[in-house]
């Protein structure tokens, strides 16, 4: 039988584990290793088989199989890595108080991945057959490059569903955005700031390419989706200057836009290099396509109905932030779901609540069951 407090006692433990992706405070270059040794010895003890993936130098994928030929095919996808702690009092602490978890990870992933793989091994334990044939991946540099979805995707011939596990209050999301993010650079001519002249401000020449990109993000604003809304486009990020007292010879902007789903990545990629033009560096950081899954699915209407069976709205809902579905979606229908609140994650007060964790590892060994 399911038991919550291994669910609680496995988000704490791999919250307590840095796995930053981005500006670590405290994450090895191994990132998720710490993670990765933690789901190992689970379920060595549990009697799992597994196996790993290099998704990146010395970076695993940590997969499960537990085939059911004949069954339905279901692939239920959770993430090792975070964002960064940077700006947290105690990032790893794990605090369980007031009925939640704290710290980095507890609700963008750990605490998702936790609900779901003690909800695999009470299900193998019970010595039941599986309702479905199933795969359980938790994958790396899900925050930044989704390099371990675009590698799990390799290895995986296609599924009748995926369940990409992330803070969705429980809500069953069909449809996110995608993204398209590119560092764009501008490289002048360092000189003493007492004679500007004499250089060439990459600042300067940063300028107008960052205007032309604001009204390209305006033109690909006028595209509505009735449920998304619009794509848009950010800066995020701008860098120049090594003094107070020299021209600026380099400047690098981070532009962020996102996608509805029937815009193709490449293609914003190649409007973004001619709008560019020669003025500046265009560096493609990540891209990724927006999903959009059709609700008539066996496989969705018993999700939902175990949502409504457990007192939560079964009704579907989109997301505007991307996830290691926009790396899967071409293989077969994905969906999104998970406890936490999205409101939560990435946030200087990350938790999840208990209760969360509770009600996701309870439907997801309902749904492993068919009970």
């Amino acid at each position: 039988m399911l038991n919550v407090q291994d669910i609680i006692n496995l988000t704490r433990e791999l919250v307590a584990i840095p796995s930053e992706s981005s500006d670590p405070v405290a994450t090895p270059a191994t990132v998720e290793a710490g993670v990765l040794a933690v789901l190992v010895a689970l379920c060595d003890r549990a009697g799992l088989a597994w196996h790993t993936q290099e998704a990146l130098p010395g970076r695993h994928n940590f997969v499960v199989r537990l085939p059911n030929p004949g069954k339905p095919r279901v692939v239920i996808l959770a993430h090792q890595d975070t964002v960064s702690g940077r700006g947290m009092a105690a990032p790893f602490a794990a605090e369980l108080r007031d009925g939640r978890i704290s710290g980095r990870g507890s609700c963008d992933d750990k605490g998702p991945l936790a609900a779901a793989l003690i909800a695999i091994i009470a299900a193998h334990r019970g010595g039941r057959s599986l309702a479905c044939d199933l795969v359980f991946a938790a994958t790396v540099d899900e925050e930044c490059t989704m390099a371990g979805a675009v590698r799990l995707a390799k290895e995986l011939a296609g599924w009748d569903l995926c369940i990409g596990l992330e803070p969705t209050n429980l809500r069953l999301i069909h449809a996110h955005k995608g993204a398209y993010r590119f560092l764009v650079t501008t490289r002048g001519v360092a000189a003493h700031s007492s004679e500007p002249a004499k250089g060439k401000n990459a600042i300067h020449l940063m300028l107008p390419v960052l205007a032309d990109l604001q009204r390209f993000g305006q033109e690909l604003a006028l595209a509505i989706d009735p449920d998304l809304g619009s794509a848009t486009l950010a800066i995020t990020q701008l860098a120049a200057g090594t003094s107070p007292n020299i021209i600026p010879d380099q400047c690098t902007a981070m532009v962020d836009i996102r996608l509805l789903p029937d815009m193709d990545p490449d293609a914003i990629g190649g409007a973004v290099l001619a709008l560019v033009g020669g003025r500046a560096e265009v560096q493609e950081v990540y891209q990724g396509w927006g999903i959009r899954t059709e609700l008539a699915n066996p496989l969705i209407r018993r999700w939902q109905e175990i949502l409504q069976d457990e007192g939560h709205s079964p009704e579907p809902t989109v997301a505007a932030f991307a996830t290691d579905c926009a790396k899967l979606a071409h293989k077969g229908p994905c969906i999104v779901w998970g406890p936490g609140n999205i409101a939560q994650a990435h946030k200087p007060d990350e938790y999840i609540e208990i209760k969360q964790l509770e009600a996701a590892g309870r439907m997801l060994f309902r749904f492993l069951t068919g009970d």
